[in-house]
């Protein structure tokens, strides 16, 4: 069946949607399910593409990042060679969907950055946008100079402040590092800190430099899109613990409650409906123990 025929059967919001999402390999997909299962690719047309792609409530510029980072995380190469074509072509900015891969070495580690840069690189080169890049890099000290103590310290929780580890803890590794993680983890940095600083401070100190001072101080993606995107990374690879630490984090950066659960429900297409659900779980009860299920509809119990 020819690409214009599929497009009759199928409809041309579920094209328009699907090439928006998978710009070079939509229409081999479209044929492929066509040919082998008609029912199924109107199913998954309807749910995946042409359903969950529309939905409003992240901007297309986020559910694409969110995206980018998951299928890095996955080490989902087609996927996400199609995720970032569809960036670029909604004009995220190459820099952006660059950090978004980078970010992914906190809880991927190279294994999965290193071929998630190789096809970002090979886009890249393809599309002209290596100039730009080289361009727009920080510079090798990152953002360190221009970082003030005196604001940054106005933010930190009084909890923190009145904290007994706190003035050694910045003494042996910086208050770049340390006051960061201070920002990002209220009442909660400090005592992470504190216990790998106990097993081996050579390696919390690297720790601590390398995520907070160096990789959570970067800038290039506001804080809110990148803790979004840490939430969709936990998903990918079902890490529970993190994954309910982002949302709250993310929310103090100035998600909405809604926009956390679109992030989880926008997974189950790509990764599942048992970790979108076990997930959803953890979003809900996060909601409770705050005392903030109204804003999500008051959802019931579920005790399975």
């Amino acid at each position: 069946m020819s690409g214009s025929d599929l497009h009759k059967k199928y409809g041309e919001e579920a094209t328009e949607a699907g090439l928006a999402l998978q710009p070079a390999t939509f229409k081999r997909r479209l044929a492929q399910r066509d040919r082998l299962d008609q029912h199924f690719t109107k199913l998954w047309l309807d749910f995946a593409v042409n359903g969950m792609s529309r939905r409003s409530v992240l901007d297309a510029r986020t559910r694409l990042l969110v995206q980018i980072g998951q299928f890095t995380m996955a080490k989902s190469h087609g996927p996400l060679d199609d995720a970032i074509r569809a960036a670029l072509t909604a004009k995220v900015a190459a820099r952006e969907v660059l950090e978004i891969i980078l970010q992914c070495v906190i809880y991927g580690g190279h294994t999965a950055v290193d071929p998630a840069i190789d096809i970002f690189d090979r886009i890249a080169e393809e599309v002209g946008l290596l100039d730009e890049l080289k361009a727009s890099q920080l510079p090798i000290d990152g953002n360190d100079s221009k970082r003030s103590f005196d604001e940054e310290s106005q933010k930190w929780h009084p909890d923190d402040v009145a904290n007994p580890r706190r003035d050694d803890l910045i003494k042996r590794h910086g208050w770049l590092a340390v006051g960061r993680g201070l920002l990002l983890r209220p009442r909660h940095h400090l005592s992470t800190l504190a216990w790998q600083d106990a097993l081996d401070p050579d390696w919390a100190d690297l720790w601590v430099k390398f995520i907070y001072q160096g990789l959570y101080s970067r800038f290039v993606v506001d804080d809110k899109t990148r803790l979004l995107c840490m939430v969709g990374n936990c998903i990918a690879v079902n890490e529970a613990v993190q994954a309910r630490a982002h949302m709250r984090g993310s929310m103090r950066a100035g998600a909405k409650p809604r926009e956390v659960m679109e992030v989880i429900l926008q997974s189950a297409p790509n990764f599942g409906m048992p970790s979108m659900i076990s997930s959803m779980k953890a979003f809900v009860k996060i909601m409770k123990d705050d005392g903030r299920l109204a804003e999500i509809g008051n959802p019931p119990e579920r005790d399975d």
